[in-house]
């Protein structure tokens, strides 16, 4: 099999299946135009990304919702995989197996260990940073809402691109109970299962989902003889809901996960002789161990006259012990790190949602975070390959992050509506840094960096502005105004004292969007539009030897560097075909630019001005169909497939020549067989079906002159079986 997915076969049938994933779809919808009997409307998809539930073609934003059934299908394990199913999101894929830099339109935070542009929660608690966030398969996940842009008013700083709402089913008096296992190539082996009901009918219930995922690596360490790009992965959520009448309803849920998958490493291009692409030669144990977890309390009252304030109060924490890196695969030391991760984060919010008479909808609030964040790194950089230098670094974010906000919808007639807001918010952090050079045996042998104490305090007010009008009950149009912010701070793992004390302001951005949303064929067919633009100012990256206020600074600084511009547009489509037959399709086009950049060397090639914002491919494009075939025994088929395609991407803002990641296009495809009395499912999930090598990520070792790179999964399947009880 894997002889005949060589050479330009797999090229041609990848073509195939994206063409077919294309144009089915427009054949079937015309045949089905005159098939009355057949029509049947899309569900209405609801959501709270406005923190009340609204309606996505009636909400005035460009979101992307990942449904439970679509994140069955599409087979969603990490956040990696919204860009099934989402166009203009993107990650970077690093070597940690657990972090989820997350990129939409073209802005992120490639540093995990900076504060996120796109900001994660889970069950309305913000997760702060892209480490440990990224495995997310468990089955009790309701919907996945990706809000593109910034979200500055609702979601506060570190939003300021967007932000990814995971939200997670409460139980009730509903009684359900599954559990499913299956197995695949590379010795895979998978369980989940989920279990809700009724605890006390109309008073209290409960449910608990977990997960287990694991499988030999995609590559082998040919030189200890090790498996690499190995899993072993085990989440678990519980949940209690008490309704005790009088408009009362709280929920208490836990979470944990434990994973001791490797972290992977960078495979040599040409280097060695393995016929294994992912096959890599470093000299480091990349084992790891990862523990995630929290506790989120939220509680609700129903005021007289339909009012509702809420509570929500969350406590999460993840130690990363150890998580070791290597960069370059080779059997020589070039760079390569241990990480020790420690965060703790405690979150509460406070909400009014209401409405003034028929005219006016409101939301306020306040909130508070705090976070403790400590990062310990030892590293080993070799230069010339004979000398090795070895350094300890220790940093501490102690963060507190205060905001009011508020939010309201007044209709200035039946079709035209006035959404305005505005969030004030206050962070303050303090940093305590060191830094050690330590000789072979890790002992100190001088202290390069001792700080303690420094603070760094930004405020500032983020606010939005939006109009929408109904044209008709199934058309929607909006234009939008907002803005965000990101929090700056101070470097992590600073190497020298004057480095320690720089502290970056905040990155700011004002965006503009306008946006259609439309219904047709009798309410089968929904095609939604939008166009974007986002000037950022006092953009954050990290320069090597700035010159700042006419200092100059020897390391790596992370500081406001310049300005830089994105926009585009997008397109999404849901369309029922027939009874049968489900269609989506996203694309995204994208243009990114810095209009100015900071230049330390002040020569031709440092000036990055012109260049496109790293990791902002000008097209990605996801599409899928899923058709259901039942059988007159009662059996019932569905079978599903997808096809994803990502542009090239420019790994840094140098735009540096021959580093680009490459364009890539992934073909999926799955099966459910429900047996007669629908207890039993079978299932087939394959993923990358033409098993195509694709890189992720890039590293250039000038010494050696090696080329490395990471490597998307390889195909994979997994035959499942499912008992409901």
């Amino acid at each position: 099999m894997n002889q005949y997915f060589q050479g330009r076969q797999p090229l041609r049938l990848n073509l195939f299946a994206q063409a077919m994933l294309l144009a089915f779809p427009a054949i079937a919808l015309a045949q089905a135009q005159a098939d009355n009997d057949e029509a049947l409307e899309l569900e209405a998809v609801k959501i709270t990304a406005e923190r009340r539930e609204t309606v996505v073609q009636k909400t005035p934003l460009t979101i992307g919702v990942i449904g439970a059934d679509e994140l069955d299908k599409t087979q969603f394990q990490h956040l990696f995989d919204i860009e099934k199913s989402v166009a203009g999101v993107t990650f970077y894929k690093g070597a940690a197996n657990q972090q989820s830099n997350i990129i939409i339109r073209g802005v992120g935070t490639t540093n995990m260990g900076y504060t996120s542009a796109v900001s994660v929660y889970v069950d309305d608690v913000p997760l702060i940073r892209g480490g440990a966030a990224g495995q997310w398969d468990l089955p009790d996940i309701e919907r996945i809402e990706v809000l593109k842009g910034p979200q500055g008013t609702l979601y506060g700083q570190n939003a300021s691109a967007g932000a990814v709402r995971i939200i997670s089913r409460d139980p009730n008096d509903e009684k359900i109970g599954w559990i499913s296992a299956g197995l695949g190539n590379y010795s895979a082996f998978e369980t989940r299962g989920y279990f809700s009901g009724p605890l006390k009918e109309g008073v209290l219930a409960g449910s608990l989902a977990f997960s287990h995922k694991q499988h030999d690596g995609y590559g082998k360490n040919l030189t200890t003889g090790e498996d690499i790009y190995t899993q072993d992965a085990t989440l678990g959520r519980a949940k209690l809901r008490l309704t005790p009448g009088g408009g009362w309803d709280a929920v208490l849920a836990a979470d944990a996960l434990l994973d001791e998958s490797d972290n992977g490493t960078k495979s040599p291009q040409n280097y060695g002789n393995s016929s294994n692409v992912r096959d890599s030669y470093s000299l480091k144990d990349l084992n790891g161990k990862l523990r995630r977890g929290g506790l989120n309390l939220r509680v609700s009252k129903e005021l007289n006259g339909g009012a509702i304030v809420r509570s929500t109060t969350g406590w999460r924490y993840w130690n990363h012990d150890p998580s070791p890196m290597e960069h370059g695969g080779l059997p020589r030391i070039s760079q390569d790190n241990e990480n020790i991760w420690h965060q703790r984060i405690f979150y509460q919010d406070v909400q009014l949602v209401g409405d003034w008479g028929e005219r006016l909808s409101y939301t306020a609030g306040l909130n508070f975070t705090r976070e403790y964040f400590e990062n310990d790194v030892f590293s080993q950089t070799s230069a010339d390959g004979v000398n090795i230098n070895r350094a300890r670094r220790v940093t501490i974010f102690d963060t507190d992050d205060i905001a009011a906000y508020g939010q309201f919808d007044y209709r200035l007639t039946d079709r035209l509506t006035l959404t305005a807001g505005a969030r004030y918010w206050r962070s303050e952090q303090e940093y305590d840094g060191a830094s050690y050079t330590l000789d072979a045996d890790r002992q100190v042998v001088a202290q390069s960096v001792g700080v303690s104490g420094l603070k760094k305090r930004s405020s500032g007010v983020t606010p939005r502005l939006t109009l929408g009008y109904q044209w008709t009950p199934d058309v929607y149009a909006y234009g939008s105004y907002t803005e965000g912010a990101k929090f700056g701070g101070y470097n992590r793992s600073a190497s020298t004292q004057q480095v320690a004390v720089v502290a970056a302001d905040p990155e700011k951005v004002n965006a503009y969007e306008l946006g259609i949303k439309t219904s047709s064929f009798d309410r089968r067919l929904q095609v939604n539009g939008t166009l974007f633009y986002n000037e950022y100012k006092d953009y954050l990256s990290t320069i090597g030897n700035p010159v700042l206020n006419g200092v100059q600074y020897q390391g790596s600084v992370l500081t406001n560097a310049g300005k830089a511009v994105t926009y585009g547009a997008e397109l999404e489509v849901r369309a029922r075909l027939t009874r049968a037959l489900n269609w989506n399709f996203n694309l995204a086009y994208l243009e990114s630019e810095f209009k100015d950049f900071l230049n330390p060397s002040g020569s031709a090639a440092g000036d990055y001005t012109g260049n496109k914002l790293p990791f902002a491919p000008k097209y990605t494009l996801s599409t899928g169909l899923s058709y259901t075939l039942p059988f007159a025994n009662g059996g019932e088929l569905d079978l599903f497939g997808s096809v994803q395609y990502i542009s090239e991407q420019e790994i840094d803002a140098a735009n540096t020549n021959g580093q680009e990641v490459p364009s890539r296009t992934n073909v999926d495809i799955g099966a459910n067989y429900r047996l007669p009395g629908g207890k039993w499912t079978a299932t087939l999930r394959v993923r990358n079906l033409f098993d195509r090598d694709q890189i992720l990520l890039k590293t250039y070792t000038p010494l050696y002159g090696i080329e490395s790179a990471a490597y998307d999964i390889p195909r994979t399947f997994i035959v499942g079986l499912r008992y409901d009880f």
